[in-house]
């Protein structure tokens, strides 16, 4: 009775590591590592992001000063909504700047707050089925940073592991945008 109870457990062991196997071949199999430029989607699933513009600003709202040796840096985002039946929520804090060393750099409140205080809010609510719509995002940055790349991550560490598993890894290049509107 042992034995045969020993051998169904691995049986089930068996099939189980071989499901794995599979559902990982498929995964790589239709993971497709991507970068895009200007107005170009990236594409997760049925949600898409695609940068309109990026602009450097020494000032933003009523005179928000940045910190000493910072800049903002300001992306206009647009965010579509493939899906045919599911709302979709954007949250600004997914999307963050890389520099050309791989430094990152999130959504600055302070200056997403200023930002908002001269111009209405977007991209807030819900995204309808087959909707999209415009935001901006403001970030804080060293003054001498060369930000070179865009990404979005909604899950944090692991939801970006899975997002490099089955997506691959998805990029919006910056560096060909000349900077509007510097001041």
């Amino acid at each position: 009775m042992e034995n045969s109870s020993k051998s169904v457990l691995f049986t089930i062991a068996i099939v189980a590591a071989i499901g794995f196997l599979l559902l990982a071949m498929l995964a790589v199999l239709n993971r497709r590592s991507q970068t895009v430029g200007l107005n170009q989607e990236i594409q997760y699933d049925d949600f898409a992001f695609a940068v309109q513009g990026v602009r450097k600003a020494a000032l933003l709202g009523a005179g928000q000063v940045p910190e000493a040796n910072q800049v903002y840096y300001v992306v206009t985002l647009k965010i579509a909504n493939h899906a045919k039946r599911v709302d979709y929520t954007f949250k600004k804090g997914s999307a963050i700047l890389v520099d050309a060393s791989g430094r990152e750099f999130h959504l600055s409140p302070r200056a997403q707050e200023a930002l908002e205080s001269i111009q209405s809010t977007r991209c807030n609510g819900p995204i309808p089925a087959g909707g999209s719509c415009t935001t901006e995002i403001a970030f804080e940055v060293p003054d001498e940073t060369h930000i070179s790349k865009l990404r979005i991550s909604e899950g944090g560490s692991i939801g970006d592991l899975l997002d490099f598993v089955f997506y691959g890894t998805k990029r919006i290049s910056l560096e060909t945008i000349e900077l509007k509107g510097s001041s």
